[in-house]
């Protein structure tokens, strides 16, 4: 029985999609939607500097309700926690880009990068020019000497704002990008939470608390929190967070601490069921707290506009803010998500301070480079095309019947989405695959791949559509799925997710049982099929068993350091689904 209060949808596993085509009509007309889950402007002008945010739903109103006037130009839309597919990414992007370059404007999670870096080579390809500025403003995720491996959260709301004030003015990509930077250098955040929110497609909480206690750093996706503390009043917990985040200032050797005399942006954000009145309770101790250190607010934003469904919490965020993002803030905006008047400086129109570099940042059309087809080795016997269509089938049937326990894994470790959206992506390969002729293996691991990659969102639709995509690239002028296809496919996959998400063995993810697959196929490549899908099977379960005593390092998951321990990861428990269900195929 859940203790959440029931949410008024009709199908969850189709929240995002309908929250989004609402929006679209709250906007009433200043906003459309783009291809399959994209939001754009109406009136962007040519030669402007574009400026692209996104990611998942389930944060409302961000990130897709900051596209608006002297605010961002679209935002692309993922599902309840999970990135955007590449697909919707590109699609975003060619909507909005008006031939001076496209900004890409984000959290820093790994599902997001992999997405928007895929979605970046499809706009490419297509003669874009796209530059990345990745949101990392939690410092309660990594110290100073780290921020690069942050988590973005709250902070996103002045970055964005600044940045979308910028983008009227910027002459180049690269200058739109060096303010948008030092905005982003500029913003510290951190969060408490005191009940967790739930993913609507489970209603289950995204992670655990004790009553009467507060989780210090928690992530917007419903990660807990670095530490637990008793829940102390708000001027204490207002103190203990403000204290944090000027410390972060001093220790970082990246900028000046934050001193008398300094400007900031105060934005203290709920975090969905927060209520005005307890963020009025810390706004009182923080403007105190702040004229006792000198430091003058230049502007104040609240409210719950970085939500994680019901979760209770708060977070803080201070932008240091100097003449030139003092400009750009009084700005006037308008957007679903954030408004306001002109001010406080009259006139905010600032000009973008250029690069120096003379670059315009016109997009040059891209050079169309074929893909040569891997001179790889071939089986002489093994499964036919149709007999590889069939074990795609059933490997689905199996990936969309564990849903639960990939949810509870990722739960476990994460924020509990995982399990819905292999579900929802191998949902979509069985639509692709069943029925369909197929003329070679290469076309079928194409199409399958491409469902997964344009339906997961998220880390996950990056990494397995790879997997599959693998044997679209390995499998050119194959007749058999054999024990060298396996082999090639599964090094190509190895490869491809490990050079795109930056993991490695050891790093508790789906690598600790893919890697040791991948070495096992390799030893028994001349072996029978039989054989050697039973060993790749058997090596992938020992590494998701070995990954139990591993602490994660990376994905959200990474925040939490030992309380990883004696737990799988939910991307190494999908990929030992996967080969037994082959090898129980192969072996039938």
């Amino acid at each position: 029985m859940s203790n959440f209060a029931p949410k008024l949808l009709n199908d969850p596993l189709k929240a995002a999609d309908e929250l989004l085509e609402g929006l679209v009509e709250a906007y009433n007309g200043q906003c459309y939607k783009v291809g399959t889950r994209s939001i754009v402007k109406n009136d962007i002008p040519d030669g402007k500097v574009s400026l692209l945010v996104g990611g998942g739903a389930g944060h409302e109103p961000i990130y897709h309700a900051m596209v608006g006037t002297n605010m961002a130009d679209g935002a692309a839309c993922g599902d309840i926690f999970a990135a955007p597919a590449p697909n919707i990414v590109q699609e975003a992007t060619s909507a909005i880009d008006r031939g001076n370059g496209v900004l890409y404007l984000y959290g820093n999670y790994a599902g997001d990068v992999m997405n928007f870096n895929v979605g970046a080579e499809m706009a490419e390809a297509e003669g874009a020019e796209v530059k990345t500025v990745l949101i990392a403003d939690d410092i309660a995720s990594a110290p100073p000497e780290r921020k690069k491996d942050r988590r973005g959260i709250a902070g996103l709301v002045p970055i964005v704002k600044l940045a979308g004030a910028a983008s009227q003015t910027a002459e180049s990509l690269e200058d739109l990008a060096a303010v948008t930077e030092k905005a982003c250098l500029q913003t510290r955040s951190i969060g408490a939470a005191m009940a967790p929110g739930s993913i609507p497609a489970t209603g289950k909480p995204t992670f655990e608390l004790e009553p009467g206690m507060v989780g210090l750093g928690m992530g917007i996706h419903g990660e807990a929190g670095v530490g637990e503390i008793p829940l102390p009043p708000a001027d204490e917990l207002t103190v203990q967070m403000l204290d944090l985040i000027l410390e972060d200032f001093e220790k970082d050797a990246d900028v000046e601490a934050l001193k008398s005399g300094d400007e900031i942006v105060l934005f203290i954000n709920s975090l969905g069921a927060t209520t005005m009145m307890e963020c009025l309770v810390c706004m009182r101790k923080a403007a105190e707290y702040l004229e006792e250190k000198g430091i003058e607010i230049f502007d104040v934003v609240m409210g719950p506009y970085v939500t994680c469904q019901e979760m209770a919490g708060i977070s803080f965020s201070v932008t240091r803010v100097d003449e030139e993002l003092k400009q750009l803030w009084s700005m006037p905006c308008e957007s679903f998500c954030y408004s306001k008047m002109e001010g406080p400086i009259k006139g905010g129109t600032a000009t973008v301070t250029k690069t120096g570099n003379g670059n315009t940042g016109v997009a040059k059309k891209a050079k169309a480079i074929a893909q040569k087809a891997l001179n790889l080795s071939k089986s002489t016997e093994g499964l036919s095309v149709e007999q590889a269509q069939q074990m795609a089938l059933n490997v689905a049937d199996k990936i969309i019947a564990a849903e639960p326990i990939l949810s509870q894994a990722d739960r476990d470790l994460g924020d509990g989405d995982h399990g819905l959206g292999m579900q929802r992506g191998f949902t979509a390969l069985k639509a692709a695959v069943d029925g369909t002729k197929f003329d070679n293996l290469r076309e079928l691991y194409q199409t399958a791949g491409t469902a997964l990659l344009s339906t997961m969102g998220g880390a996950s639709g990056v990494v397995f559509g790879s997997l599959y995509l693998a044997g679209g690239k390995t499998m050119h002028g194959a007749e058999f799925f054999g024990s060298h296809e396996l082999a090639h496919l599964l090094e190509q996959a190895l490869k491809d997710v490990m050079s795109r998400g930056g993991a490695k063995p050891g790093d508790k993810t789906m690598i600790d049982a893919l890697h040791p697959a991948v070495e096992a196929a390799k030893a028994n490549i001349d072996k029978p099929l039989s054989e050697s899908i039973k060993a790749v099977a058997e090596a992938a379960e020992a590494g998701k068993e070995a990954s139990k005593d591993m602490i994660a390092t990376m994905g959200r998951a990474k925040t939490l350091g030992e309380k990883t321990l004696g737990l799988p990861d939910a991307g190494a428990i999908s990929v030992t689904i996967i080969l037994q269900t082959m090898a129980d195929y192969i072996n039938d």
